[in-house]
């Protein structure tokens, strides 16, 4: 496409990749890893997807050094921003009995107790660091300034970043890693890199992205995919291009989308309509007077439900458009599924199969949740680990501490 280049990280990064865990990695390592998962009432949700990869990256890892693992949960301010002792107590379970995890508070990170306990690590033997954005500095990156660079290096022999959800981020906890140590891109993340570079192989191929979730993607990357990608929307974003076109999901829906997104929003959801086939849902599944009703784009306004899915018309509708597609990317749950509202499993089944690609963790809790992420591997489908960072690099975005770890160490 005419304007901008795709990087091609797969490749770029070959040199780099942790593909002999025996030579590459030293006791002690630093791993930057990605268990952010979604919180409900203050728990995590346990049954998660991405704590089961990283369970397995790290029950690997730790076999060839002891791993100091760092890691993230939700952004300060929000409700989701919690410590990190919880994931501690569920890889505890996913981790084999021979693994030994040590869980350090954040007021402990940065203390002379910690570096000795670092120094004194195993093969075998893992410490998880608390939630790194309680770290002032872990937005505001500074080689020079970082207390992070400044206590790690000398004391970490060899890094690992295999948090590929973050990528798109310049945080402290990513691109200090080569400044620490010879630092390596992990196993989770070539694979999902491989995955990405499959995708931007059939740029101007036969690619659909299905959009859900609670907000509008960047409409920056949006603007760059749809130049080659077919585009399709549930969740919040369907309800938000429906409204954008004029339709009146009712007032009920139209003040909660008033009140949810800013009106930057609601202008890139018509630039997106103007300048692309973006569908979005001819029916929904609403609750009404407490009870379950089925109801059409031209018909909910005539209604004062309250939307939680999209409705069987438009899976119908969504997979009969989608079935001659090579590869079919789903990107955030297109209902709320955590309530029982699972047309968006039932969307899946139907476009289960090879080039089916899933994105992200609330996308990944669904499928755990009802059982389908066997089947979707089982079959030919991908689960990703990574949503925001999987777009941001389809859109031909470059990541910061990847082309960090590229510089530093030709």
């Amino acid at each position: 496409m005419e304007g901008w280049e795709l990087r091609d990280y797969y490749n770029e990064t070959r040199d780099f990749w942790l593909i002999n865990l025996s030579r590459q990695m030293d006791t002690p390592t630093l791993m930057r890893i990605d268990i952010n998962i979604p919180v409900v009432n203050g728990r995590i949700v346990e049954d998660s997807y991405r704590l089961n990869v990283y369970a397995d990256v790290l029950t690997l890892a730790s076999e060839y050094a002891g791993i100091v693992a760092v890691a993230h949960q939700g952004r300060k301010g929000q409700k989701d921003f919690i410590s990190l002792k919880q994931h501690w107590i569920i890889l505890r379970k996913l981790l084999p009995s021979y693994i030994d995890i040590e869980f350090i508070p954040f007021e402990d990170i940065f203390t002379e107790e910690t570096k000795k306990k670092i120094r004194d690590l195993d093969r075998g033997k893992i410490i998880l660091l608390d939630n790194i954005r309680m770290m002032d500095e872990e937005t505001e990156f500074n080689p020079e300034t970082s207390k992070f660079i400044k206590f790690f290096k000398g004391l970490i022999k060899t890094a690992v970043n295999d948090a590929i959800p973050v990528w798109h981020r310049a945080h402290t906890s990513l691109m200090s890693l080569p400044y620490i140590a010879p630092t390596y891109v992990g196993v989770r993340s070539v694979l999902e890199l491989k995955t990405l570079s499959e995708v931007l192989e059939n740029k101007g191929g036969d690619v659909a992205l299905i959009m859900g979730g609670s907000k509008l993607a960047k409409v920056n990357y949006l603007v760059k995919i749809l130049e080659w990608a077919d585009g399709y929307t549930g969740g919040l974003p369907g309800q938000l291009l429906a409204y954008a076109d004029g339709h009146d999901l009712n007032e009920v829906n139209n003040r909660f989308l008033r009140r949810k997104f800013k009106d930057k929003d609601f202008e890139a959801a018509k630039l997106l309509l103007k300048k692309f086939n973006v569908r979005y849902p001819k029916d929904f599944i609403v609750v009404e007077n407490g009870e379950k009703r089925e109801v059409s784009l031209k018909e909910i306004n005539k209604t004062e439900g309250v939307i939680f899915d999209i409705g069987p018309e438009t899976v119908e509708w969504y997979a009969k458009e989608v079935e001659g597609k090579e590869i079919r990317i789903r990107a955030g749950p297109l209902g709320v599924f955590e309530r029982g509202f699972d047309n968006g499993v039932r969307f899946t089944k139907m476009i289960a199969g090879n080039g089916l690609i899933f994105l992200g963790g609330d996308t990944t809790a669904e499928i755990a949740m009802y059982g389908l992420d066997r089947i979707i591997m089982s079959t030919g489908g991908i689960l990703c680990v990574s949503g925001g960072s999987f777009l941001h690099g389809m859109a031909g975005e470059a990541y910061p501490s990847i082309d960090a770890i590229l510089e530093m160490q030709k």
